[in-house]
């Protein structure tokens, strides 16, 4: 029997490890692994400050905090890579018809027809995974926010991503790779935030709805949408005219005739996002509103609903208010109030709002939504049923009485009868009031 030569032994076995390790990243990660856990105890003995000459001589850290916009792109992206399903801490994203990538579920669709998608996001541990060829530790971490030295229940989450120092130049393309993953797919969405402390969160990504759906008297539309226009191509102007780049709107009307419609709309159209704030919450005082305004989202409209329901004149409507009607007139065209804003506000009731709120500066211009007149029952009913002629819609629109219906109850009686068009000609005198002529009843029928 042949004794193998030991020194043949060795050098095969040493082939075997170093082909290992350059053709299988399973072993190469256990192997980082193993030296990185034997560095972390030796590292027991080594006083502090010399590991932290380590870290920072060798490595690299990417901080980023849950209140930033990237986070949302960063969790879901880590979340949707192999190694990340090995994360056993999870919390779970609800949203409505929003897909972002990740580890995204489709629950199916609720009563409203919305699509009701989770997504599960790391909340801590620490995995290793292999990008572009370099390897790169990701640790996610919450900690219990407090208030006044007690727990307040909420969480502040962040997460880290450590990388050797000759893998610097990848952190651009992993903040792009995980953009274009997740939030910068094209799906022709519109973000919708809300306030979160002193910054934004994302509450929903819907499906930007076409002006055209949208009916309003007049030339209401085309002259918003001009105004617009001018203002987003006229920033050199302001400039050379030492204004402030603003823009302010205010729309007022009968509730239910699409104010926060319009402004969803215009957003979709423009490719900008929609801020809402709700300035009767009891926890926004002045000096959060400014940083609120001034933390805006970028290419964002800023929505102040039902401003009316805030203050009455000068004086907060119930004492739950802790805004202050100068701090809000501050906020909006004040020295510290940002460049280059656009803010909607609505009302029910025009009369209960102090001049000083709504003049140019703040409220550039009025626009009124009424309720619905004959010319937009008219292009309602085109949209529903474009076969009809026009004899029979504008007989239908004409017996509409004028300022008495909002917009929202005549879709609302449209979309009963979607299925069934006789319906509308035979249920129509219930929602006008007037008796439907006998030609109509007989078009319909035929």
């Amino acid at each position: 029997m042949n004794i193998p030569d030991p020194l043949t032994l060795w050098r095969e076995l040493e082939a075997a490890v170093r082909h290992t390790l350059t053709h299988n990243e399973l072993a190469q990660g256990g192997l980082l692994i193993a030296l990185l856990s034997a560095v972390a105890v030796q590292a027991r003995s080594v006083p502090a400050q010399t590991v932290g000459w380590l870290k920072g001589r060798f490595t690299v850290t990417l901080d980023v905090q849950g209140d930033d916009p990237a986070f949302p792109w960063l969790a879901a992206w880590l979340a949707a890579q192999p190694v990340g399903r090995h994360l056993r801490h999870l919390g779970v994203v609800t949203r409505f018809n929003e897909q972002m990538g990740g580890q995204n579920l489709c629950l199916g669709t609720d009563r409203d027809g919305d699509e009701v998608n989770v997504r599960l996001v790391p909340l801590s541990g620490q995995v290793l995974l292999r990008y572009r060829g370099h390897w790169l530790l990701a640790r996610p971490a919450r900690t219990q926010r407090q208030a006044q030295g007690r727990a307040s229940g909420g969480f502040d989450h962040s997460l880290t991503f450590r990388l050797l120092s000759g893998a610097r130049h990848l952190i651009p393309d992993l903040l792009r790779d995980a953009y274009q993953a997740t939030a910068g797919q094209g799906d022709g969405r519109i973000e919708i935030h809300v306030p979160s402390y002193d910054s934004w969160s994302l509450a929903e990504r819907r499906l930007a709805r076409p002006l055209g759906s949208l009916m309003y008297d007049g030339t209401l539309l085309e002259s918003l949408q001009g105004d617009l226009h001018s203002f987003f191509q006229d920033r050199e102007w302001y400039a050379d005219m030492g204004i402030p780049y603003r823009r302010g709107y205010l729309l007022h009307g009968p509730p239910g005739n699409g104010k926060s419609s319009l402004v969803a709309a215009l957003a979709g159209t423009y490719g900008l996002n929609v801020c809402v704030l709700n300035l009767a919450t009891p926890e926004l005082t002045d000096d959060r509103l400014n940083t609120l305004l001034g933390n805006l989202p970028r290419r964002a409209l800023l929505l102040l609903e039902d401003i009316d329901a805030v203050f009455l004149g000068r004086e907060a409507r119930a004492p739950t208010v802790k805004l202050s009607f100068n701090g809000l007139l501050n906020a909006l065209d004040g020295v510290a109030a940002g460049e280059g804003r656009v803010t909607f506000m609505t009302t029910n009731d025009l009369a209960g709002l102090d001049p000083a709120l709504i003049r140019p500066g703040r409220a550039d211009r009025h626009l009124h939504l009424g309720n619905a007149s004959p010319a937009q029952v008219a292009g309602m009913l085109r949209r529903f049923w474009p076969a009809w002629s026009a004899e029979q819609v504008d007989a239908l629109a004409a017996r509409v009485p004028g300022g008495l219906l909002s917009m929202a109850r005549v879709q609302e009686f449209l979309l009963e009868r979607r299925a069934d068009e006789a319906a509308v000609m035979r249920d129509w005198a219930g929602l006008v009031g007037t008796p439907c002529p006998t030609r109509l009843k007989l078009a319909a029928a035929g």
